[in-house]
């Protein structure tokens, strides 16, 4: 078997793009990482690990070329070795992960690596590190699941059926056959009637202190004459990592959530999507705001056991300052997000510039990710895989809001921030207020909506 090349996705492209221009290097791995309790076959572990590599074509693509020339390449099955490791004297087993999620992968050579640390004799972390052009957060969950079917196949279980869905390449295929069909647009005739004259929220309006620096730096390049300010702010943005403030969503909140989501016929995403949406309109006093999410586009069959970066990014708009109350503001929400679910194969990026109002930043500057839910604790060969959802890879977005259900009573929430962004004090209390929104929302959502300031 011979390795074979086929085009990139659009999602793929694009990221390209930023892996040439992001230095915070670990923003573009996207991680599975689990820890592993139990009498650990280290042989099958091995096994398992080969099999996925075998069973997912992602796990040995490389890529080369640029833009809309940029290729897969798609290489034959062969080990990936796994490194097993005791964390250095003084460092902790969760110390030397974190370091390994920060180290950049090149996708260009080989787009994974492997390795295990030792907690104790009966506990173990796993990291199988990907670039993020071969997965996605979906892939994450296949992954975990196919990880641990294997390890008991390879421990004596019964063996693993082969894949019956799309590879990534194949989903590649697909798009480019989308983009050069007659659906094209009609895909760009909903979402310009959908996103015309909305806007972006305005980062400056939430921390003005952080875009005066950004100011500097700027009106020092267009000079060619960096001032102090400028020097001080571009010091800060080359030097400064993403970093991320976390919190959980008291369990109390979490069931008046679901319960709201449930008696209006929606999804906990669209309960969440509205709460942040409500949060920024507190803040910012933008009326008609659009926020960006990742969308799994997983709506055909043959791709919901994919692995691969098949995500999306689209826009959902909401017209909060119309709305009397949360529970208003849900139903409102919920019509955006039901289309842009049908809508969602034609990625924001290949829409008309100007479509939006982005105040002179990104359409991404500000992006809103719920996790699908999946399967957090496996059990195969004797062993218990426990999913552990890493914050030290950071955002490859400047502000984004990041949930993870965890079964049916936990909401995990992570708010991360790059540049001048990044003060923690400025992300507590945005998550403190984005938590004091959907405990509101959940015990009494006829309430009317927090008003700019309040």
């Amino acid at each position: 078997m011979e390795a074979r090349d086929t085009p990139a996705s659009v999602s793929q492209r694009l990221l390209w793009m930023i892996k040439h221009y992001r230095s915070d290097f670990g923003a573009l791995n996207c991680p599975v990482v689990c820890r592993i309790v139990g009498d650990l076959d280290e042989r099958a572990l091995q096994a398992a690990v080969d099999h996925l590599v075998v069973r997912h074509e992602a796990l040995r693509t490389t890529f080369h070329g640029r833009g809309a020339r940029l290729v897969q390449r798609v290489h034959p099955p062969r080990s990936l070795p796994l490194t097993w490791a005791d964390a250095p004297t003084g460092e902790s087993p969760e110390a030397a992960l974190a370091r390994e999620l920060q180290t950049p992968i090149d996708p260009e050579q080989w787009p994974a690596r492997a390795g295990v640390w030792r907690v104790g004799p009966t506990e173990h972390l796993f990291c199988l590190n990907l670039h993020h052009l071969v997965t996605d957060a979906w892939s994450t969950g296949i992954l975990l699941r196919d990880l641990v079917a294997c390890y008991a196949a390879a421990c004596g279980g019964p063996g693993v059926e082969a894949p019956t869905g799309w590879q990534s390449s194949r989903f590649a295929q697909a798009q480019q056959e989308l983009l050069a069909s007659d659906r094209l647009a009609r895909y760009q005739r909903y979402w310009r009637r959908q996103l015309e004259g909305s806007q972006i929220p305005r980062l400056d309006a939430l921390y003005p202190a952080a875009d005066t620096a950004d100011a500097a730096a700027t009106d020092a390049a267009a000079t060619g004459a960096p001032t102090q300010a400028a020097q001080a702010a571009q010091a800060a943005h080359a030097s400064e990592a993403v970093r991320s403030v976390a919190a959980e969503l008291p369990a109390a909140t979490v069931a008046g959530l679901r319960e709201l989501a449930r008696r209006e016929k929606t999804t906990l995403f669209t309960v969440l999507l509205a709460a942040f949406h409500a949060q920024l309109y507190r803040l910012t006093g933008q009326p008609d705001l659009a926020v960006a999410s990742m969308f799994a586009n997983r709506s055909r069959p043959e791709v919901r056991d994919t692995v691969g970066l098949l995500a999306g990014m689209v826009l959902l708009r909401a017209q909060v300052a119309r709305q009397p109350s949360f529970a208003d503001l849900v139903r409102h929400v919920h019509g955006a997000v039901i289309s842009a679910f049908a809508y969602q194969d034609l990625p924001f990026h290949l829409l008309p510039t100007g479509l939006v109002d982005t105040g002179g930043g990104r359409a991404d500057d500000v992006m809103f990710n719920v996790m699908s839910p999946m399967r957090h604790d496996l059990t195969g060969g004797g062993a218990r895989f426990e999913l552990v959802v890493p914050t030290e890879i950071g955002s490859r977005f400047p502000f984004e809001l990041a949930l993870a259900p965890v079964g049916e009573h936990r909401v995990q929430a992570v708010l991360f921030r790059a540049g001048g962004w990044a003060d923690p004090a400025l992300g507590q209390d945005f998550l403190a207020g984005y938590l004091d929104v959907a405990a509101t929302a959940a015990h009494r959502p006829e309430a009317a909506l927090p008003t700019p300031g309040q």
